[in-house]
């Protein structure tokens, strides 16, 4: 059987094959053609890396550098996420938008960076792209410092990147040593620290990089944090300087690195390398410093928290998938993440992360209060008023009426009344920022007769399991 047409011709863009695609072009619209994600020629001969398909995609048959696929992605991104420089800089000369984010908020920079394609970075930083932009998954620095992108990282803080920016700054004790040099070295570079690195910035309850590396035992990097200016006079959480732990650890070297600018501890006698590590020589291994993984969860629980006071959900969202990667095992995240999601009108993203909560805890009422909103919101009012009911089902085990069960309650009440009314085309309906319910506009002018019929059958199906519980 021959193939489709437009798959073949999508194809010939995909392989750099222009005789074959100009013959495909005899068939099919070349502008119109497009696979089931909404991607046209151009966006497979960008992602190649098929200039000369590019060109002719772009001068002659007049696809748009700028157009777009199902996902908000545009050749321009596409190029930059493949590292096509050629290609990305033809575009551009086109009218290519350099700063253009997907529907995830991506930026062709975002996904220049995360995959280290330095070049590429550089020539979109020369068109005057925001160094710092922000999607849920954080900054451009941020996601080359967590793929240990040492060359780009350097890049981006040489242009101004802004390492504490929307919690970047906390993978300064994640990041790889590469990175943490590279980041260093910037801050030692500019003097006066116009890069944005504190070498003592430290969590909450959490250690400097300088006792993370003490801890580690890299000598290294601990000469080198010194020599930027780190404090080695900063106690952790308890009240514990870098030189009590090395001292405890028997790591000479580091002792008498940290030595020479370490404020005497009143408290030790004999104030010296030797003296120090005689006097600490008694303290068990085991109690050694530890940036432990739940002091790092909860900084970034409670700061995904003050951002959401702050209505900043964008951020917030980008701390709560932070610490989803550290423990993809906890609902809760999943759960102020969906919360997110709807205060951006994204119904979609939080109706995933809802029902990844409901997987982790299927017993948690808010687990299925989450899934309603977002159904709600997504308006399949049908599906939200099950699992608000399965949400009341699970509250209906605790002792008393709780201000949760009264917010469920409205919220089914609302999905049922939206179902009577044949609610269903676009309207407002804001997420309330106390409870997160859907404010359900009702349709005075209901839509055809069987189909309000139908919804008012679903509602009573609801309403009576709803008298059920009450029983």
């Amino acid at each position: 059987m021959a193939p489709n047409p437009i798959d073949a011709a999508l194809q010939a863009a995909l392989d750099g094959n222009l005789r074959r695609l100009k013959k495909k072009a005899k068939e099919v619209n070349l502008r119109e053609a497009k696979d089931d994600r909404g991607r046209n020629a151009l966006h497979f001969a960008a992602a190649m890396g098929r200039l000369g398909t590019c060109e002719y995609l772009v001068d002659e048959v007049g696809i748009g550098a700028n157009c777009l696929s199902g996902d908000g992605e545009s050749p321009v991104l596409l190029a930059a996420a493949e590292g096509k420089v050629p290609v990305l800089a033809f575009l551009l000369g086109r009218g290519g938008d350099p700063a253009k984010p997907d529907s995830g908020g991506a930026t062709p920079l975002h996904e220049a960076a995360e995959h280290g394609y330095d070049e590429a970075v550089r020539l979109l930083l020369s068109k005057g792209v925001d160094v710092d932009p922000l999607n849920y998954k954080g900054t451009p620095l941020h996601l080359a410092a967590n793929k240990d992108q040492e060359q780009v990282v350097k890049t981006l803080l040489e242009h101004g990147a802004n390492v504490p920016q929307h919690g970047c700054q906390s993978r300064l004790h994640t990041a790889h040593d590469s990175v943490l040099r590279a980041l260093l070295e910037m801050c030692k570079a500019t003097g006066s620290g116009e890069a944005g690195a504190d070498v003592n910035f430290k969590t909450s309850r959490g250690p400097t990089a300088l006792l993370m590396a003490v801890d580690e035992g890299l000598i290294d990097i601990v000469k080198f944090l010194i020599e930027a200016g780190a404090d080695p006079n900063i106690a952790d959480h308890r009240g514990r300087i870098p030189i009590i732990y090395a001292a405890a650890y028997k790591q000479r070297e580091i002792v008498e690195t940290l030595f020479p600018t370490t404020k005497p501890v009143s408290s030790l006698q004999g104030w010296s390398v030797d003296g120090i590590i005689t006097a600490m020589g008694k303290i068990p291994l085991e109690d050694k410093v530890t940036y432990s993984l739940k002091e790092h969860i909860d900084f970034l629980k409670s700061q995904g928290k003050q951002a959401y006071a702050k209505q900043d959900y964008l951020q917030a969202i980008n701390f709560y998938t932070q610490a989803i990667e550290e423990d993809p095992g906890d609902e809760t995240l999943f759960a102020n993440r969906s919360l997110c999601w709807l205060q951006m009108r994204d119904g979609d993203r939080a109706l995933l992360d809802a029902q990844q909560c409901k997987t982790i805890r299927p017993s948690w009422s808010m687990a299925w209060y989450r899934e309603g909103t977002a159904l709600s919101l997504l308006k399949n009012y049908r599906e939200a008023a099950d699992s608000f009911v399965q949400a009341l089902k699970c509250d209906k085990h605790r002792a008393s009426t709780t201000p949760a069960s009264d917010m469920i309650n409205k919220a089914l009440r609302e999905a049922i009344d939206a179902m009577k009314s044949g609610a269903g085309t676009e309207g407002q309906n804001p997420v309330s920022e106390s409870t997160a319910t859907v404010d359900i506009s009702h349709d005075n002018n209901s839509s055809e007769h069987s189909t309000e019929r139908l919804y008012n059958e679903q509602a009573q199906l609801v309403l009576q399991r709803l008298n059920k519980l009450a029983m």
